[in-house]
């Protein structure tokens, strides 16, 4: 039986194991706002019906789709609510969810994505005790959801380093408006993992993201979840990567738009990417400020969101009066991205006018107070984002030319913390 009414809330379920699917149903039943339709696409010769009839349920056979993007991909393309929420189908959901999620955005009009805390069950529903390292920024607290004393983990900032990494990323509850959802062009149909950091990332670019400091998701952890198979899990921790460096960037810039920042491009003569402001010592297209570094740029402090430095960090000799004007104008959480010719490889010296080098080392005496204290000129203080030595092309490789990329963090007062050590 299916409603005519139209719902607020679609909460989607792929599914090709109906083990927990009646918990899921009574979850969804239980809940303090009954606005919602539940959309279970059954593939891999999954089937399921409900042992309780509810005309909120549409339950579709898709057993020619395969992969999870293509599978949520065609739930929301079924949703006929306002606001789509993913819930997986071994999971819960706390009884206050829907309602929560609803007054988030309510009170949050230009929120795209929202999400809460979460606390982990075992596969008999009960209170599971792992936690992931608390050096690289994890919090857990105790917490009573409908009556079970749980263990939640706090949900991490939505930051353009914390969006960017599935490991830091908002956790579930997952909501987003369908508009938003549909803007920043849907669920990839061809991944096969991390469908769910790739769409975060575009949505990202659309709009703001709003954390409610509640628990109100129950995540199942048991041997068939995904990421407890080893070939899979190994898959899924090159993907992040790949996909931290497909999207960081214009993760920065979105941010930086939204909280009205400035984003540089530095030596941006003839190559200036849009969005970005151009410094560069001579006049030349795409220039806006024509500024010789590390002399102090007429910029007010923290006034930066993001800085592009790709192949310009070895030709300022400088080198601490350049990287402590950097962070002078990084606001707290912007980012520095930078490229530069490894000194580990011939082609730092190749080039005369690379008068400064750096391999990944070079980066530590900004983000680590040990190395910093031998240094008593440096003032400034980064977490590192991303620190990796590669080689371009095949050419490149052959040719002994390696690149060291690293980017940065500004740790100043306000600054949200990013998942990862932080040794500042």
């Amino acid at each position: 039986m299916t409603s005519t009414a139209t719902p607020r809330f679609s909460v989607f379920t792929p599914s090709h194991q109906p083990r927990f699917l009646d918990e899921c149903l009574a979850t969804l039943q239980a809940q303090t706002c009954p606005d919602w339709e539940w959309i279970v696409l059954l593939n891999n010769g999954a089937r399921w019906r409900p042992k309780q009839l509810d005309e909120r349920v549409r339950v579709e056979i898709a057993d020619g789709i395969r992969g999870v993007g293509a599978a949520k991909r065609r739930a929301c393309e079924l949703a006929r609510g306002e606001i789509l929420v993913e819930l997986d189908h071994d999971d819960l959901l706390a009884k206050a969810c829907l309602a929560e999620v609803g007054e988030a955005f309510d009170a949050h009009p230009d929120v795209v994505f929202v999400y809460s805390n979460t606390a982990q069950i075992t596969v008999d529903g009960k209170r599971d005790e792992n936690r992931f390292d608390e050096a690289y920024g994890w919090v857990y607290e105790d917490v009573d959801v409908d009556g079970q004393r749980l263990l939640q983990a706090l949900s991490m900032a939505p930051t353009p380093h914390n969006v960017a990494y599935i490991w830091y990323a908002p956790n579930h509850v997952r909501a987003f408006r369908k508009e938003s959802y549909e803007k920043a062009g849907g669920y990839d149909a061809s991944r096969t993992v991390l469908d769910d950091q790739d769409l975060m990332c575009r949505l990202f670019h659309v709009g703001d993201f709003h954390h409610i400091p509640r628990c109100l998701y129950l995540q199942r952890i048991h041997p068939a979840n995904t990421q407890r198979d080893p070939e899979i899990n190994a898959f899924i921790q090159r993907e992040t990567v790949a996909l931290y460096d497909k999207y960081i960037e214009a993760n920065a810039l979105a941010w930086c738009a939204r909280r009205g920042l400035i984003a540089l491009d530095l030596g941006a003569a003839n190559r200036k990417p849009p969005g970005y402001l151009g410094v560069d010592r001579q006049q030349g297209k795409g220039v806006d400020i024509v500024a010789t570094l590390p002399g102090k740029l007429d910029l007010p402090d923290n006034s930066v969101g993001l800085i592009r430095a790709v192949q310009f960090l070895e030709h300022v000799p400088a080198k601490v009066p350049l990287i402590n004007e950097l962070y002078r104008l990084l606001a707290p959480g912007g980012m520095l991205l930078t490229t530069t010719p490894s000194s580990d490889s011939r082609g730092a010296y190749a080039d005369p006018t690379r008068l400064a080098h750096y391999n990944e080392e070079s980066f530590s005496y900004y983000t680590d107070n040990q190395y910093r204290s031998s240094v008593p000129e440096i003032e400034a203080k980064f977490q590192s984002s991303r620190l990796v030595t590669y080689y371009p092309t095949e050419w490149h490789s052959k040719n002994d030319i390696s690149y060291v990329v690293a980017n940065l963090i500004a740790m100043k007062e306000g600054a949200e913390r990013c998942g990862g050590l932080l040794l500042v």
